[in-house]
């Protein structure tokens, strides 16, 4: 198991939390509205993907866990300041529910910034439609659980539709699927990963 440190960054004046492990190339996941940076250390998935040589930033997004409140931007203009303000150039998104809408925006306006993206039950989807085919030279996962309910089988349908490169996984049944089955989550990610190297 790889060492975990909780780091903080100053984001518009504002105190950011996230968790950092491993070295390689940067994999960096935000969280769902119920949830935060914790979460993915919880379900293992931090660990699963540090241990296979690329290093896991799990981000508390503004308001949520130990991050101060950042008022006036979207999460997806958060993400882009984030980055900026640790000099990451490119790196591979993981976003869950709003997290996944917050990372799907971003890799739709900064395209050149993403080398791969994990989109678990994102929301939202339909509102980006017209867009998603500059998707077409990232490597996609998307992972929905079978009975997601908030984020339903229309969303990914949209994204396999308008992105050819996509790749889909069920896992579990819920919306917070990673929690119905984290084994077989982190399982589909790390296959991702390494498929990517």
């Amino acid at each position: 198991m790889q060492q975990l440190i909780d780091k903080f960054i100053n984001v518009k004046g504002r105190k950011i939390h996230y968790i950092e492990s491993g070295d390689g190339s940067l994999v960096l996941l935000f969280h769902g509205a119920r949830f935060n940076a914790r979460t993915w250390v919880e379900t293992n998935t931090v660990d699963s993907i540090s241990s296979i040589g690329y290093k896991a930033i799990s981000v508390d997004l503004p308001g949520f866990g130990s991050s101060e409140k950042i008022e006036g931007i979207s999460l997806s203009e958060f993400i882009n300041l984030f980055m900026n303000s640790l000099g990451i150039d490119k790196a591979i998104l993981l976003g869950a529910s709003m997290g996944g809408k917050a990372v799907l925006e971003f890799s739709l306006k900064y395209t050149e910034s993403v080398s791969g993206l994990v989109l678990v039950g994102a929301v939202g989807v339909e509102e980006f439609e017209v867009q998603l085919s500059k998707l077409n030279k990232i490597p996609l996962l998307l992972i929905w659980g079978s009975r997601d309910t908030v984020s339903p089988k229309r969303n990914y349908k949209l994204i396999l539709d308008k992105v050819k490169n996509a790749k889909l996984e069920i896992v579990g049944k819920n919306h917070a699927c990673y929690l119905d089955d984290p084994n077989t989550f982190n399982e589909k990610i790390v296959n991702f990963l390494k498929g990517m190297k």
